[in-house]
């Protein structure tokens, strides 16, 4: 007996599956040039030009073996030569265009200039936006730059030099770009400027400093180009203009659509706080808020969608976008990550929404190795290697992914909207997953709700992207038109920003990955099913269904038996979904980084800092409000040995927990501040704390004291018994603490309010230190707007930590307080972070200051206290 295949009557969606083109294989010759090029640009970062030359000898060679055994071979053996004869000449050329600059800038006297590491006159070109950070003796700015002329008399390098110049203090007018978009000088990218700088060379990096502000304009006596103009400005005032008024569109907007609308249309995150832009870190989203190919790939797959099923010719289609592809490039600006941005997403949407994923993928190989060929710096540009996985991931499993959700989603919804649905899913869903081992290497970080997250916000970066892009466009125009497009954006730019707030608040957010053998066993296993999870894919994609088939006893024995490749790869996936969860899991007790110095716990609302002595030893300051929660802490520490304990003030949310540190282990003294009044008159405000009594045999701290214990010791240089609150009568206290890569200095605030802390700054106060300089700033009053800015201003903190309890009664941290620390240096939270334990390392700073990294110990607990 013979059924027939489906009939007028059955599901479209799934006889358009049964009939379905086998797809043919893959145009992968090219692939071994693509890895091989990746793989000798990232090796042969440090090697000079003699040893550039030899090597790409040596690829011609291995080129030459090739073509002759393909002469001589055929079939699958003909085109494993052909392959390597490929990534021989490949490799050959980008070896020896990238040994050419090395000589020639060594001929021109560059390479001198940087290794005499000489004062020098520059002319440069800014390569884009500045970035400003704090250092351990002050805030110090940098910009990347293109050096086209060194030295007096002027010379112009022969190879195209890349640098970044760094200065102190704030930017310079000169370099930071104009926000008003009116294009005045000095700022954008383009522009030049005239610097007296000393370069000097740290890896593959050249770096410029400052020895003076940057001028405007090329230097005196510079040289021309041929027209005898300098180059113009790649972003014209106009574009400035344009993207200054797409801003001002989107403010007013509901929720975070006022950060988020200009980030995701135009990947300008000027407007993006510190709280949103940790929270779209945390969730895996920060992706959506910069340029790339995914959001090409969208805007051309909207058109596709629209355009087809108007049964408009295919040619057409085509043709619309390209146009589109067009003016996407000219809005958004012409420079180099907008342009592969835009070739990559073009190469998605053609296998997505065009079918033609075998066409694509092996252009897909042939431009990556051209671009590494062109440009061998890109193969060490992390956003290079990104746009790669991401592109490859779309063309390998964009269509296999949106074929089988629209076959679901077409038998509930319209098939436009299950169309536009299953694309965007499928875009997402397969550019994070190929994106996520190079992520994971790139932060040393797991974001264990990117993809639900990412699932979700999905649906809404379509109407954003799309529309947004049409409302830029018209922003100088039309800009009626504009605001209305950008009202109807609003709702999904804010689904967005509530998606990344959410998914950022949940216990263990993000996880560190873990180091040594263990985390690199987890690395290898992850790539490797991510690979055979995409191989699997595509064996799947290619298995034939018989448009009719026989039943009963006239139909032909089978033995149904899934491909091995495929149940490899689902043990692997299982795998490592149990290695990546163990990773999520939350971490047992003394799982801190064997040298952490400092620590900072998630007790609640409350704050608690173990500063490492000693092995297995500390001195602790505050204790959180809970003993159970501070004896929690030093377990996760596996402390043994408390050198000490100071209180900083007794509201009982920084001393309520002495029992537990007395009981994990006896401290060997107490210390504490506070002001001259009985215990009930030292509550806070409002009921924010109650004031709990002076422990027993503990010791009052005062101004001046000092103490030392192992490798720490502190300074107390304020403590004020006679203010009239309580929470400024906190102690504040410099700990040093001494690590292999040098002094690690914290600044622990208590609960200082902003009042007393502006008189200490401004130097009103002649009984006590000023605040010096430190590496870490433990914020004071757990980020309240009353806790002020003035000390944060002050010492020039390369990390802030908020000790908060999560969803607590008082709306602490406030936004205010967190976007102002966001603006002098990264910002950590207790209830965003959970423990954290701050190692130090040698770092580029040129004063030696450490370099210092924050470890997540313990994830965000539900800790909660209050009323």
């Amino acid at each position: 007996m013979v059924n027939p295949a489906p009939g007028p009557h059955s599901d479209p969606v799934d006889r358009r599956a049964r009939h379905r083109e086998v797809p043919g294989p893959l145009e992968a010759r090219w692939v071994p040039a693509l890895l091989g090029c990746l793989t000798l640009g990232i090796l042969g970062v440090g090697w000079d030009a003699p040893a550039r030359s030899a090597a790409a000898l040596t690829g011609l060679a291995v080129a030459a073996a090739a073509v002759l055994g393909a002469a001589r071979w055929t079939g699958r053996r003909r085109g494993v030569a052909t392959a390597t004869a490929l990534a021989g000449v490949a490799a050959a050329l980008m070896l020896q265009h990238s040994a050419g600059p090395a000589a020639a800038a060594t001929g021109s006297g560059w390479t001198g200039a940087v290794q005499s590491g000489s004062p020098v006159r520059l002319e440069l070109a800014l390569d884009g936006p500045a970035t400003r950070s704090e250092a351990a003796f002050g805030p110090r700015w940098s910009v990347p730059v293109r050096v086209e002329t060194f030295g007096h008399p002027p010379r112009i390098p022969e190879a195209a030099v890349t640098a970044r110049l760094t200065g102190g203090g704030p930017p310079p007018e000169t370099i930071a770009a104009p926000s008003d978009g009116t294009g005045s000088p000095g700022g954008g990218p383009g522009s030049r400027v005239c610097v007296v700088a000393r370069p000097s060379r740290s890896g593959s990096t050249v770096f410029l400093a400052a020895a003076a502000v940057p001028q405007p304009g090329p230097c005196p006596g510079g040289v021309q180009t041929a027209g005898g103009v300098t180059d113009g400005d790649p972003r014209p005032p106009r574009r400035e203009a344009l993207r200054a008024a797409f801003r001002q569109s989107a403010e007013g907007t509901v929720g975070a659509a006022p950060e988020l609308v200009p980030g995701l249309v135009l990947g300008d995150r000027s407007a993006q706080g510190a709280a949103l832009d940790d929270a779209m870190k945390a969730s895996g989203l920060s992706h959506l808020s910069a340029v790339s190919g995914a959001n090409v790939a969208m805007i051309l797959g909207a058109v596709a969608i629209t355009l087809r099923c108007a049964r408009v010719h295919r040619a057409v289609v085509l043709s619309a976008g390209l146009a589109v592809l067009g003016v996407f490039v000219v809005v958004v600006g012409p420079e180099p990550s907008v342009l592969r941005a835009a070739v990559m997403g073009a190469l998605g949407a053609l296998a997505v929404f065009f079918g033609r994923a075998r066409q694509a993928f092996g252009l897909l190989a042939v431009g990556g190795t051209v671009l590494l060929v062109a440009v061998p710096a890109l193969a060490v540009e992390p956003a290079f290697h990104l746009s790669l996985a991401a592109t490859a991931g779309i063309v390998l499993g964009g269509a296999p992914l949106d074929r089988a959700l629209h076959a679901g989603l077409g038998r509930v919804l319209p098939d436009v909207v299950a169309r536009w649905l299953s694309a965007s899913l499928a875009v997402t869903v397969a550019a994070h997953l190929a994106c996520q081992p190079i992520i994971l290497a790139m932060t040393g970080e797991v974001s264990a709700y990117a993809v639900p997250a990412n699932l979700l916000a999905a649906p809404a970066v379509p109407p954003v992207t799309v529309l947004g892009t049409l409302a830029a466009a018209l922003a100088l125009p039309a800009p009626g038109i504009a605001a209305a497009l950008v009202a109807v954006i609003q709702w999904p730019a804010a689904w967005i920003g509530w998606v990344a707030h959410t998914s950022a608040s949940l216990p263990g957010a993000l996880r560190p990955w873990p180091a040594g053998a263990l985390g690199a066993g987890l690395g290898v296993l992850l790539v490797a099913a991510t690979l055979l999870g995409f191989a699997a894919v595509l064996l799947l994609e290619r298995r034939r269904t018989a448009p009719v088939r026989r039943v009963g006893r006239s139909a032909p024995r089978t033995r149904e038996r899934l491909p091995a490749l495929v149940v490899l790869a689902a043990a692997l996936a299982a795998a490592t979904t149990g290695a990546v969860g163990a990773v999520l899991v939350p971490r047992s007790s003394g799982a801190a980084p064997p040298d952490w110095a400092v620590a900072f716990c998630d007790v609640g609302q409350g704050d608690m800092a173990v500063f490492r002595s000693g092995p297995r030893a500390g001195v602790v300051v505050d204790v959180g409000p809970e003993p159970e929660v501070a004896r929690r802490c030093l377990d996760d520490l596996d402390v043994d040995r408390v050198d000490a304990v100071l209180l900083t003030h007794l509201h009982a949310d920084h001393a309520g927990g002495l029992a537990g540190v007395v009981d994990r282990a006896d401290p060997g003294a107490v210390h504490y501040a506070t002001r001259d009044a009985p215990a009930q008159g030292r509550g806070g405000r409002g009921g924010e704390a109650d004031g709990v009594d002076p422990p027993a045999d503990a010791a009052r701290l005062g101004t001046g004291a000092t103490g030392t214990a192992g490798r720490v010791r502190w300074h107390v240089l304020l403590a004020d018994a006679r203010a009239p609150e309580e929470n400024d009568a906190s102690a504040q206290v410099l700990v040093t603490v001494e690590s292999g890569a040098g002094p690690v200095t914290t600044l622990v605030t208590g609960d200082m309010e902003e009042d007393a802390s502006a008189a200490w700054v401004a130097g009103r106060r002649s009984d006590a230190a000023a605040p010096p300089r430190v590496d870490v700033l433990k914020v004071a009053h757990h980020g309240a707007r009353n806790g002020g800015t003035a000390v944060p201003r002050a010492v020039g903190a390369r990390l802030h930590v908020v000790s908060v309890g999560a969803d607590n009664p008082y709306g602490h941290p406030h936004r205010a307080t967190v976007d102002a620390l966001g603006r002098l240096g990264p910002v950590a939270r207790t209830d965003l972070h959970g423990t954290l334990a701050l190692t130090a390392a040698d770092g580029p700073d040129p004063e030696g200051a450490p370099e210092i990294t924050a470890h997540t110990v313990r994830p965000p607990s539900s800790v909660r206290t209050g009323p």
